[in-house]
Formats: C-alpha cells, structure tokens, sequence
C-alpha cells in the first residue's frame, strides 16, 4: 500500500506529457485527484523496492525540482524497471545537465562516468531496477536536422565512449497516416510490408501522437497523450503485472485528468509482432 495522500494533485500542478510538452486535460479534476506519480510509487511497492528507490527520486526532485523530470515504468515480461529523463531545451545554455545529476544522486548511484555537458542534447535519461547501485551509462538525445518531421537521436555515453542506440520519429496521429504507415513498414525487421497494421496501430487506443523508434536489435512504437481507460487497455495487452493494473482500474477516476503515453518494442514471430517490453510514463 502507499500513502495516497502523499500524490493528492493540486490545481497548480502542470499538464505535461512525456517530452515536457503542456496539453489539455481531457477533463477537469476531482476532489480526490492524484498525481501520475501514484503509480510510480505503486509499482515501487509491486516489486518491492520502495527503500530502495524512494531515496533515488527524492535525490532527483531535490535537485531538479517537481515536476521537471518524467519517469519511465519499463516491463520486459519478468522484472520490473525505471527511466528517469530530464530535460533542458536550451541545449548548451542548459541548467539541468548530467554533472548536476551524477552529484544529486552520488549516495544513491556510484558512477565513475564523467558528464558530456558539451554535447548539445535537450534531454538525457537513465534506466535502473531495484537493484542498480552503480551507475555505468547515461543516454543523450539530441535534435536531427533534415527530418521533416520532429525527430531525434539517441546515443548512450559510458568508458567506452559514444554508441547510436535510437532513432525517434513523432507524427501526428489523425493527420499524418501515410507517413506513419511508411515510417512503421520501411523496417528490416518485417520480411513484408503487411496490410493490416492493426496489430501495431490498435485501433481501440486514441492517441494525439505516434512516435516511431529504430532502435538496435528492434523497433519501437509509442502512443502518446492517451486517456486513462487507453492506458489500462495498452497495460493489460503488454502484460504488466496484475496489481499494476489493478491499480489502474480502482483508481481510474482520481487519474483520469491525465494523459499519458505509452511505448511498446517489438519483434516478429511469424506474421505478428510481439511485445518484448513495455513502458509507460508520468511526472515527479
């Protein structure tokens, strides 16, 4: 269980999605709103880590703020992770950077990495469980001029240097179809171009945008700015465990002010994509 008075929202509070970016609430909040990070500390408790990584986030507001920082609750179908991401669009003239985070959180995460505050990235993100106790890569994401849509690049920093991990592509879910189709389909992972893509574009989760990821060994799609009910839909077809979703659905009206955003990599079994791991996002 976990204090629900302690993510009780506040008409102050912003509505940002997962890129910082403000929205319109899909409707107004009632007298017993919560914050998305009721879910973030429930799932603490679902994995049994909330010692362990309530020091963590509580390090990461103390520097950076509420609200500054979106967190990322991963699933690969057996454990449990979490991404922070922290951004500053003011590139090389940032105030949040990655030294400020190595120092926040250095009781929390060892880590010999030096901070590449010179590379020109609006935001950088690090990915824990509840037993990281060091702290070996950083991933920056920097803009991709020439893309004629909003897109960027990510590179993960350790010892070893620089590595390309991902590219991010963001559509407009209702106006830019076609793009969207020849973006998810121009993939080595599809041995064909199929005709339906409704196992990719599920038909019941309305989302305001489509994000789609080239990464490494996979491909990525992500609904952003999706309603509470899309959320627990998306959860439950990415398998997150049962107390998760459970929480979801008894707490539905107290978060259903929000939007969210959903991300899903998947690999081809046959003719059919399959999930192998999930997230889905909120603020501290």
């Amino acid at each position: 269980m976990i204090d629900l008075a302690a993510h009780r929202y506040r008409a102050t509070d912003p509505a940002l999605d997962f890129c910082l970016w403000p929205y319109d609430r899909p409707q107004p909040a009632g007298a017993t709103a919560l914050r998305t990070s009721a879910l973030l500390w429930h799932s603490f408790a679902v994995a049994g880590v909330t010692e362990r990584m309530e020091p963590l986030v509580q390090a990461i507001r103390q520097r950076f703020g509420r609200f500054a920082t979106v967190w990322g609750v991963k699933w690969d179908g057996q454990q449990l992770s979490w991404e922070f991401y922290f951004y500053d669009y003011a590139r090389q003239d940032r105030r949040r950077n990655i030294a400020d985070f190595l120092d926040a959180t250095a009781e929390q995460l060892i880590s010999d990495l030096t901070a590449p505050d010179h590379v020109p990235y609006f935001m950088f993100s690090v990915e824990v469980d509840g037993n990281t106790t060091s702290l070996d890569q950083v991933d920056l994401y920097i803009g991709n001029p020439g893309s004629t849509v909003s897109s960027g690049i990510c590179y993960g920093w350790s010892s070893q240097g620089m590595e390309l991990r991902n590219f991010y592509f963001f559509f407009d879910a209702l106006a830019e179809g076609g793009a969207i189709r020849a973006k998810l389909t121009e993939s080595a992972h599809m041995l064909t171009e199929p005709d339906d893509l409704s196992p990719w574009l599920w038909a019941d989760v309305q989302a305001q945008t489509i994000v789609v990821a080239n990464k490494r060994q996979r491909d990525g799609l992500y609904f952003s700015r999706i309603g509470a009910d899309d959320l627990l839909t998306c959860l439950r077809r990415l398998n997150y465990p049962a107390p998760i979703c459970s929480f979801l659905a008894e707490h539905r009206d107290a978060l259903a002010h929000h939007l969210f955003d959903v991300g899903w990599d998947w690999e081809m079994r046959g003719d059919v994509p399959v999930p192998v791991k999930g997230s889905f996002y909120g603020l501290v």
